[in-house]
């Protein structure tokens, strides 16, 4: 999983995480609308198959993919982002004492880097998913009904000021940095024991490759992204749940609480259920989504590469 580490600049790891994002957003959105219907708090859904029917009877498919636009631009920055904090920090801790770094090994280095990277990016992350979250609610939340991702943004700013556009950055980072670490880790443990060869073996020996070996290594990829993402969403699921509460919530009502207090708030509603609220579209979307994820970063990784190999050419 070290794609980026063999010598690619955080230019290429940004570029690369960016077009990353982008094809989960793309690939996962529609099951993201169901699964934040099912969180809030006004929930008029019996399960994820009548919310996402309910959805499309009442408010037409393209409901599915309400609040993409600027998820779909976020997304792209954030993943970017993400990946771009997580190779440097993995640069710097994995490097000898010697030369600045920490030289840790990576079953320590790489949960601490990608800690680190969701600190980072729960900056960037928290305002898009507010809007997103927002706009995702639609008819089912009295309190949040808007035009588009800028009425919602100007409504927001209005209500609560520029600060209310951070409502959830708690939430968020509560969940970006414990999910981060599984994630990143899972996907490199996988990719170690699953057929084809990790990123930077691959980089180490390219002429070596033949086309069944890249074959199985994008097979490879794509299976362990997809694994990744569904054990790191059923790890943090209950502070995704939080979170988008946090952001949906009216200013000043009983909701309107933190995430520890709105996790308990949770459990005395439902126990697990509430808690684990939208886990089936949750997993549906996890594992093409990050397998394209995944797949589309090591893709862009291998080109940058390539033409770093070649002059540029």
């Amino acid at each position: 999983m070290g794609a980026g580490a063999g010598g690619t600049s955080v230019a290429a790891d940004y570029v690369a995480g960016a077009v990353a994002g982008s094809a989960n957003i793309i690939v996962g959105f529609p099951a993201d609308t169901v699964k934040v219907r099912l969180q809030n708090r006004l929930n008029p859904y019996s399960g994820a198959w009548h919310c996402a029917t309910s959805i499309v009877r009442y408010e037409g498919f393209r409901a599915l993919y309400r609040g993409m636009s600027p998820q779909l631009v976020g997304g792209a920055v954030e993943t970017g982002v993400n990946y771009a904090a997580y190779q440097a920090m993995l640069t710097w801790t994995q490097s000898p004492a010697a030369a600045g770094g920490l030289g840790l090994p990576a079953v320590a280095a790489v949960p601490l880097s990608a800690a680190s990277a969701g600190a980072v990016l729960s900056f960037v992350l928290s305002p898009a998913e507010l809007v997103k979250c927002r706009l995702q609610t639609g008819t089912t939340d009295r309190y949040h009904m808007y035009a588009g991702p800028l009425d919602c943004l100007r409504q927001t700013v209005r209500a609560e000021g520029l600060r209310g556009l951070m409502r959830g950055l708690g939430g968020t980072m509560a969940r970006e940095m414990p999910g981060n670490a599984v994630y990143f880790g899972t996907y490199r443990l996988l990719r170690h024991w699953l057929p084809g060869k990790p990123p930077e073996a691959e980089r180490s020996q390219p002429a070596s490759f033949s086309l069944w070996q890249h074959l199985a290594d994008a097979s490879s990829a794509t299976v362990c992204g997809g694994l990744a993402g569904m054990v790191m969403w059923a790890v943090v699921l209950p502070l995704d749940a939080a979170k988008t509460r946090i952001q949906t919530a009216y200013p000043g009502s009983p909701h309107d609480v933190g995430v520890l207090r709105q996790l308990r708030v949770m459990a005395r509603e439902g126990g697990l259920g509430t808690l684990y609220a939208g886990l089936s579209p949750t997993l549906v979307r996890a594992f093409p989504a990050n397998a394209a994820q995944w797949l589309a970063f090591e893709s862009c990784m291998k080109l940058a590469q390539h033409l770093q190999e070649g002059g540029g050419t």
